[in-house]
């Protein structure tokens, strides 16, 4: 009789997984990217549904891509530093973090992009900087990428750019390199493949009058296939890489230097601070609509007096004070600031505007803190799924 009861559990289980509009609404309730990567691994109708464009979609909507944490990259020391999170990602970011750990304990590494859970980070070995891709939230911690090509033009020196790609993935890692002279700007860019790095595709331009001569400050890594190099004098000079055009994207009225582009779901955000003010700008990128469209002010506020709340009032000034924005996340969901005056990085909620300390360095230690790289790490998306790219990756 006992067996009999497992054996019609069991065809009961049998009939509820069999049945596909049952089992998708099954997956849809796992709530973590890593999870339903897990449950991929049951079978291959489970991983075809789970990598399923149109569930993507919808799980992407019901379950938000979700922040861990950021890493902070000071002279001569990295480090991931967990925020509150629920029991479930509080585990996962502990993970990642004793990962992230393990691998800068081996050798110095300085960050130089982060994208869809993965770093890319550039150490220097065998008398030359190399670069590895680090993934804290896959059992593959580090893979080391092959040295970079020689620059086509045989001249090294200017910017350099390396950077993952939108998908967050090995293959189509971006290496951008820029020069300036005078007006000219040239641009060489190569991807990696499965193969290696690939031919370089090399184009430039004449920035034309009335623009000032670009002085370049930040170069983005690619968004909807474009690259920005944000100038510090009024402007960001746009390739699209597909076409090799170029385009020039003026900043918004009263935007300095002091700002960070992010990626929308098919435009393009900018935050900026000036003293303790933020403001958020929309622009349209898609189309052959890149520069002329203009920005649109979605939002501006003041943060003083809830940055004199998170960190001691006596390190807030009323003038000569100011906030750097450090990095922004997807969507202007969130902006992370250094406060040079009291050595804290706060971060901001864009949309509900809730202020909150994130790290104070002077509690660490770093009291010559003034300007620290930040990169936030998210949960993978989209997930990287074993057998879809590669093989080789499986999430914890």
């Amino acid at each position: 009789m006992e067996g009999h009861g497992r054996t019609a559990a069991a065809a009961s289980v049998a009939a509820v997984l069999g049945d596909d509009d049952l089992l998708l609404e099954i997956l849809i309730l796992l709530g973590f990217p890593n999870y339903l990567v897990r449950a991929a691994l049951v079978s291959k109708r489970w991983l075809l549904h789970a990598s399923e464009p149109a569930f993507l979609s919808s799980f992407s909507d019901r379950h938000p891509p979700r922040l861990l944490g950021f890493c902070i990259d000071y002279p001569g020391r990295c480090q991931l530093v967990q925020l509150p999170q629920t029991p479930e990602l509080a585990a996962i970011s502990r993970r990642a973090a004793s990962s992230c750990a393990d691998v800068f304990a081996r050798r110095h590494h300085r960050i130089t992009h982060c994208r869809n859970g993965r770093l890319i980070t550039k150490f220097f070995e065998d008398d030359r900087f190399r670069y590895s891709i680090l993934s804290p939230l896959l059992e593959e911690s580090e893979s080391v990428l092959p040295p970079t090509p020689l620059p086509h033009n045989g001249r090294d020196g200017g910017h350099r750019c390396i950077s993952l790609p939108e998908d967050g993935g090995r293959d189509g890692v971006t290496l951008l390199r820029l020069w300036r002279d005078g007006r000219k700007a040239s641009v060489e860019v190569c991807v990696l493949g499965a193969d290696g790095w690939g031919a370089p595709t090399c184009a430039e331009t004449e920035i034309p009058p009335p623009y000032p001569e670009p002085y370049f400050e930040i170069m983005s890594p690619p968004i909807h296939g474009k690259i920005f190099m944000a100038t510090t004098v009024g402007y960001t000079l746009g390739l699209d890489l597909a076409t090799a055009r170029f385009f020039i994207l003026e900043h918004p009225d009263g935007v300095g230097g002091n700002f960070k582009l992010s990626c929308a779901d098919s435009d393009l955000y900018l935050v900026s601070a000036r003293w303790f003010q933020l403001s958020v700008w929309l622009h349209k990128v898609t189309g052959d609509d890149d520069g002329s469209g203009g920005w649109l002010l979605v939002d501006t506020f003041c943060v003083q007096e809830e940055c004199i709340r998170v960190v001691c009032s006596r390190r807030v000034c009323a003038g000569g004070d100011f906030l750097n924005v450090a990095a922004v996340g997807d969507n202007a969901e969130f902006v992370f600031l250094n406060h040079p005056a009291s050595a804290n990085v706060i971060s901001v909620h864009l949309s509900t505007r809730v202020v909150e300390l994130a790290y104070d360095h002077l509690r660490f230690g770093y009291s010559a803190f003034r300007y620290t790289d930040i990169f936030p790490l998210m949960l993978s998306w989209p997930p990287i799924f074993p057998g879809l790219n590669g093989g080789h990756d499986q999430q914890e």
